[in-house]
């Protein structure tokens, strides 16, 4: 594993560019010199955003609809006899469901670059987090030779959405 000026779980930063990482391994590197845009704003924190939050929306409805089913069940006179595994079929995908809605809505500082036309976006919590935010900005001012299309801001708190 190599050292890096800064690092998450997801990138480090090295001399050479920005090292997309799994488990703390480099599976690859994106050069800083083909580095077209690079971006630094509020985002949102997961990719796939949508399609967690409509299957989080479907695993809401589907507890309703459930839930529903039950009352009717509870209002029969001929059913004796209800088991607690019905009881516990609505409430388990509706707390899965309010999880995957949150983690969907969930917005942060985040970093999107633009490279040998691909984009990638990269969420910076652990380095403000580690009070490192402005030491990157400023590295990244000096190593990174797009400034035509460089939007940073050295305050995250004054970091607007970013599509």
């Amino acid at each position: 594993m190599k050292h890096y000026k800064f690092s998450t779980r997801e990138f480090g930063v090295s001399d050479t560019g920005i090292h997309l990482l799994r488990s703390n391994f480099n599976y690859s590197t994106i050069n800083f010199k083909d580095i077209t845009s690079l971006e630094i704003g509020r985002g949102r924190l997961i990719r796939n955003w949508l399609f967690v939050f409509i299957f989080g929306l479907s695993l809401i409805a589907f507890s309703i609809y459930y839930a529903i089913g039950l009352i009717g069940v509870f209002n029969d006179q001929s059913i004796k006899r209800i088991y607690i595994e019905e009881l516990m079929v609505p409430f388990l995908p509706a707390l899965l469901g309010g999880f995957c809605i949150h983690s969907a809505s969930r917005k942060g500082v985040v970093m999107k670059i633009q490279h040998n036309g691909k984009k990638s976006s990269f969420p910076l919590e652990d380095i403000i987090k580690n009070n490192q935010y402005e030491d990157l900005v400023d590295y990244l001012v000096n190593t990174v030779k797009v400034y035509s299309k460089m939007k940073l801001i050295s305050d995250h708190k004054k970091l607007v959405h970013i599509d």
